[in-house]
């Protein structure tokens, strides 16, 4: 390592951590391969049958089992709540279909009852806002104390002109500029 100059090892180390990265990145992504799946072998075929017996009976007692009959529930004649929700059978559903409600047009032009035959209050009615009384509200009286007419500030007494003062300062945001007096 002597005779190296410092070239030569620089290259040296980066092609030793090239080749180390590589074999990392192939490590890694092996980890994420999966295994193919093996099938299970086939049982051999034998060509012999052999007898079951249920419930230690012999291999010649057969007894017929009793037939099991399902019935099986009248998806037409569906339960209704009242609200055309049906709660069995194979489609259920938890509200019944929106229907949008029709009116006349004598329900619609009749101006003492509402389109679904309620009657008309006097809220309900229209009302013309143009010939709305509007209240009537005290006058209110002026405590300005100090010339201002502003509501709310009528006791901040009026000190004149308005006073700049320029501050001298370098730039620093900082620093103080003036002082409080």
């Amino acid at each position: 390592m002597k005779n190296m100059n410092d070239k030569t090892k620089k290259w040296l180390l980066i092609a030793g951590g090239l080749t180390l990265s590589a074999v990392l990145v192939v490590a890694i992504t092996g980890q994420f391969k999966t295994e193919k799946p093996v099938d299970a072998p086939l049982p051999s075929q034998s060509s012999s049958v052999s007898d079951v017996a249920v419930d230690g009976g012999t291999p010649g007692n057969t007894e017929k089992e009793k037939d099991v009959v399902i019935q099986i529930p009248d998806t037409a004649q569906s339960a209704n709540s009242g609200n055309g929700a049906v709660d069995n059978g194979t489609e259920q559903t938890i509200q019944g279909d929106v229907t949008k409600p029709e009116y006349t047009e004598e329900k619609l032009k009749n101006p003492d009852q509402k389109p679904n035959g309620d009657p008309v209050t006097e809220n309900d009615k229209a009302q013309d806002h143009d010939k709305v009384e509007k209240p009537v509200t005290p006058p209110t009286t002026n405590k300005s104390s100090g010339g201002n007419s502003i509501p709310g500030f009528d006791n901040v007494p009026n000190l004149g002109e308005n006073q700049v003062i320029k501050g001298n300062s370098d730039g620093d945001i900082n620093k103080q500029v003036g002082t409080m007096d």
